[in-house]
Parts: structure tokens; sequence; C-alpha cells
């Protein structure tokens, strides 16, 4: 069976290869899946394609939020059989043997009928979103600014308002300001990171806010949210700081200290996937949650989709500039591994 496979060779280096599976390679722990549509992870492939993460090794085979049916399940696979269509943490790929107890995030989730393949392939980012929430120690009455509108700060920051929190969010774009509110997200405040401070201060009376969330994955953002952190407040980071950026970094640690301030490390390796022992927080848990929201479209996926591409290099290649130089038009971009090239 021939599988097509995105790889990142190097910068700016996104190559479509073909490659023969024989389904008798099936091994006892792992399914033949063959892939319907994936997401792509505008952080993670983006430092890649654009060799933002230093040291990162090439060829690099991307993504992790892969919806498609099972074609054969092993004898050893409880999670999933052949017809299921499944939210798997696989790479970009048209068909491929996987193994979660291999793979890097090793999800194997069975989807409902009714969840479309589109909504199961966010499924993945709406999980890692709730990493900026589910360490935290939330308050009736607390007031969280998230700090960014891409696609994890929009659904932190709805996840917030189901809780019942008074959510200030915080965007430089203005595109992304207007669909966070076209979201149902009641206070967007579209304002440059250097007039984020006095925007917060102003929105809380000069108190600050009890949580914040960097949901941009950069260093400044980081150092505003210990700036603009109440009393006793949490700084949740949930974005990856990639690129470099100099600062004085005393008076940020000086605020930590000085406002006791908790600051909370919130990478989705938090918690394990199954149940265990000793803890009831568990990415197969949330995960049910979540499809939920999605099927009920209080998180509605079809305003985060900007661009459905089919599987070529070239429209990956104008997928990841978009994502990376174009964030006023390209949101979210979807592979679609059935759409005729």
């Amino acid at each position: 069976m021939l599988a097509k496979s995105v790889v990142i060779s190097g910068v700016k280096d996104v190559r479509i290869v073909e490659e023969t599976i024989d389904p008798k390679d099936l091994a006892s722990g792992a399914c033949l899946i063959e892939t319907e549509v994936s997401l792509i992870s505008a952080g993670t492939e983006l430092s890649r394609v654009f060799g933002l993460k230093k040291g990162a090794a090439y060829p690099v085979r991307p993504g992790y939020c892969s919806v498609g049916r099972v074609l054969a399940a092993g004898d050893r696979v409880t999670a999933a059989k052949a017809g299921d269509r499944v939210l798997f943490s696989g790479p970009h790929s048209s068909l491929q043997l996987y193994d979660p107890q291999k793979s890097d995030g090793g999800v194997l989730f069975g989807l409902r009928g009714e969840t479309r393949p589109v909504d199961g392939a966010f499924l993945m980012m709406c999980w890692i979103a709730m990493n900026g929430i589910l360490p935290a120690d939330v308050k009736l009455g607390d007031t969280a600014a998230v700090l960014g509108m891409g696609t994890l700060g929009i659904i932190a920051a709805l996840y917030y308002q189901q809780m019942g929190v008074d959510v200030i969010a915080l965007e430089p774009v203005a595109h992304r300001a207007e669909l966070a509110k076209s979201m149902g997200i009641r206070r967007v405040l579209h304002c440059q990171p250097e007039e984020q401070y006095e925007a917060v201060m102003s929105a809380t009376g000069g108190r600050g806010a009890d949580l914040v969330v960097d949901a941009a994955g950069l260093s400044q953002s980081i150092e505003t949210g210990i700036k603009i952190a109440a009393k006793y407040g949490q700084v949740i980071l949930m974005g990856s700081p990639r690129t470099d950026y100099v600062t004085n970094v005393t008076d940020s640690f000086n605020a930590i200290h000085t406002k006791m301030l908790t600051v909370i490390g919130a990478l989705n390796r938090r918690y394990p996937y199954a149940e265990k022992e000793g803890s009831r927080l568990s990415i197969q848990r949330s995960l049910g949650y979540i499809e939920t929201l999605l099927n009920q479209k209080i998180i509605d996926v079809d305003r985060l989709v900007s661009h459905v591409i089919a599987p070529t290099a070239e429209a990956l290649m104008d997928a990841y500039e978009g994502l990376m130089h174009h964030k006023d038009t390209y949101t979210g971009v979807v592979i679609d591994w059935k759409k005729e090239i």
C-alpha cells in the first residue's frame, strides 16, 4: 500500500515523500490507519520549518493531530477496532502503522459517530489548551488574562468563561481579536504588547489579573504576564518560547517574589493519557469532555479553520508561510488527505 508523508528536510525545505507500507508488518500493539484529515500545529511545526528551535535535528516528520479510519488493529489493541474513526497523535501521512506506545503523544481515541473529522483533529489542540486551566487553582470571582488569541488562546479563554471566570483576552492582530469576539469571548482587548499592561490595569481597576495565561509562546509575553498578574496570582506558561529575547530579568524576578506569584509550566505532558491510581486527571477523560463541547458548537471549529489544503509540498509551504507571516488571514490549516490534487 502506498503512503504519502510530510517531511521537513531542513529550514524551508518541506517535501511529500512516498513509501510502501505492508499490512503484514502490523505489530500486535499497532493499528493500520488511513488518515482523513490532520491539523497543522502552528507552534511546533513553524519552529522546525523556519529553524526557530535551536539544535533541532532534521529530517522531521511533523504533526500530531490526525483523524482517520482504522483498517486493521493488532490483537493487543483495545482502544479501537477495524472500521473505527479515531483521533491519534501520528504525523501527517495518508497511511501509517501507528503504535500509541511508541508514539510521542500516545493518543488513540475513538471518536463518536456524530463527531466530524475536522472537529476530531481540533480535539487534540483543544486538549493542549486544557493545560492552561487544569494546573491552576481557580476560584469563583477570579479574573483571567489570556495573552494571544491564536487557536490555543481562544480555546483557553472559552474554557475559563465556561467556568464563570471573568476573562480578559489580549491580542495585537486585529483579525484575531475579531475572531475571538466572534467565538463568544466577551471582553477582547486589541492592543500591542507594550500597551497590554495599561490595558489590564485599566480593566481591573489597577489590581491586575488573578490568573494569567501565556498562549503566545513568546518571552516578551511571559514578561508582560508576570507584570500584569495580581498579588498572589498565578502565571501559566502554556506556550513554548523558542526565539531569543534580550531583557533585564530583575524586574520579573522581583515581581514574582514581592507579589508572591506562582509560575506554572503547562506543557501538554503534565498528565497521563489514561487514568492512573492517585490522580483523577487524564488526557482521555478531558478528550471526552471536550468532544461534547465541539459537538455542541460551544467551540465552533468552523470559525477557527481558515484554510483546507491538499497534501502537496507547495500547498504546505504556502500554509507555513501564511501561519508565520500572515496572521491576519491564516488561523487554522487542515490537511485534507482525500482532497484531489
